[in-house]
């Protein structure tokens, strides 16, 4: 099982527990960095511990906010976090109130950073990460809701083997292309909808007539679009071809990532002797997958 899936499954596992109905949230995170802890070291011993407090406080408040189910008390909870935080326009604006509004219960620890964190974040359209021994605030992603999740955990396996695959067929094209692609591990759980595919930081070197700075690919991200793209409601739901009645369309897994990773490749390939603008537009007419142009605001 991968990092990111094993602490959500441990967050899930304590807010539907039995023996936790009674107790709070906050008093339901700390157990739920216990059940993360003792699952983690059941599949891989005590390294790298250090991380999975930060990656079950983060994962469990986000769910928190995200909950399909929301208990009574975690409705309370959000709705009063919801807003007072939206009041501020700044995280440490809000902190500082908070901390002084609440100094009887509050501790200088993961669980109340990261939920303050995440509240701000959830009323400013961002999202909470924590690597590298710090947290930060990033642009808001779609999210992965709970049931999603355990709909592609029975899949997790095979579908990570064939993209592993064709993804090292797409690092083949990148070379004969003349781009350079070096990975580092960083020190990061991952999504649970990456696969693990986000653990690594992907650097992209351009050739050299391009004359361009070296750039980051987000493979976590392109794997998340294959399987589990967007909806219109701000939410990730598994491919209804990919994975109709819930079996893995082998032929559809293949041709999908194909067509995601393939695209990503061919809009650099045209941005070396073109401008972006340009690249994207000659890509859209040969019918790549591209993100949309930025227009310039209206005078």
């Amino acid at each position: 099982m991968y990092p990111a899936i094993l602490i959500r499954c441990g967050v899930d596992w304590v807010r539907h527990h039995e023996g936790f109905k009674d107790s709070n949230p906050y008093s339901r995170c700390e157990e739920a960095i216990k059940v993360c802890t003792c699952l983690w070291e059941d599949q891989w011993g005590k390294s790298d511990l250090v991380y999975v407090e930060p990656a079950a406080v983060a994962a469990y408040w986000a769910e928190f906010f995200h909950a399909e189910d929301p208990l009574a008390d975690e409705l309370e909870w959000r709705e009063g976090l919801i807003k007072r935080s939206g009041q501020y326009d700044s995280f440490e604006e809000w902190q500082k109130w908070f901390k002084q509004s609440y100094a009887k219960v509050y501790k200088d620890d993961n669980i109340w950073l990261s939920l303050l964190m995440t509240s701000w974040a959830h009323t400013h359209q961002y999202e909470v990460f924590y690597c590298d021994d710090s947290w930060e605030f990033r642009p808001a992603a779609s999210y992965l809701p709970t049931s999603e999740l355990w709909r592609l955990t029975p899949h997790t396996d095979n579908v990570a083997i064939i993209l592993k695959e064709l993804w090292l067929e797409e690092l083949k094209a990148y070379l004969e292309s003349g781009f350079t692609i070096a990975d580092k591990d960083m020190p990061y759980v991952g999504k649970a909808e990456a696969l693990g595919f986000d653990v690594k930081k992907y650097r992209l070197v351009w050739p050299s007539r391009a004359n361009r700075m070296s750039d980051f690919l987000e493979l976590g991200e392109m794997v998340a679009d294959i399987i589990l793209p967007p909806g219109d409601d701000w939410y990730r739901h598994l491919d209804n071809i990919i994975f109709a009645h819930d079996h893995v369309d082998i032929t559809s897994l293949v041709n999908r990532a194909k067509y995601v990773f393939g695209s990503r490749r061919r809009l650099l390939e045209l941005t070396i002797d073109n401008t972006p603008d340009e690249a994207k537009m000659q890509a859209s007419a040969e019918g790549w997958l591209v993100p949309e142009m930025e227009t310039a605001p209206a005078l």
